[in-house]
């Protein structure tokens, strides 16, 4: 028997819910209180979402697509973050990893030369 949240909706019902909201036909908080689930179950719904699409379309040769389709600015950033966060997993670094330069130093001073007459 399914009793919890997220073995509540099949994977149809979540695909309709994601693209209702990606296509703005619905709010998120109010979709979320229709369903009965929390908001971020359903940002692990669009993770998931945006993660199989990822993996879908990738080109299967080394040829990428200079320009994607247009998307909703949302839809675009989470794209992003998801590409990036795969981009730091392949390097072997997390997706919370910030890279941060290393404070730099002035150059050492140079010692004065001794004056030759």
């Amino acid at each position: 028997m399914k009793n919890t949240q997220a073995d509540k909706y099949g994977a149809a019902e979540k695909c309709r819910a994601v693209l209702a909201v990606w296509t703005e036909r619905k709010k998120c908080t109010a979709l979320c209180r229709e369903m009965g689930v929390s908001d971020s179950l359903f940002g692990h719904w669009q993770d998931r979402a945006l993660l199989g699409m990822l993996e879908a379309l990738e080109p299967r040769g080394t040829r990428e697509a200079e320009q994607g389709p247009a998307l909703p600015e949302q839809i675009r950033r989470l794209l992003d973050r998801k590409v990036r966060a795969r981009e730091l997993q392949s390097l072997g670094r997390s997706a919370n990893w910030r890279g941060r330069l290393p404070k730099s130093r002035a150059p050492a001073p140079t010692p004065p030369s001794a004056a030759v007459p």
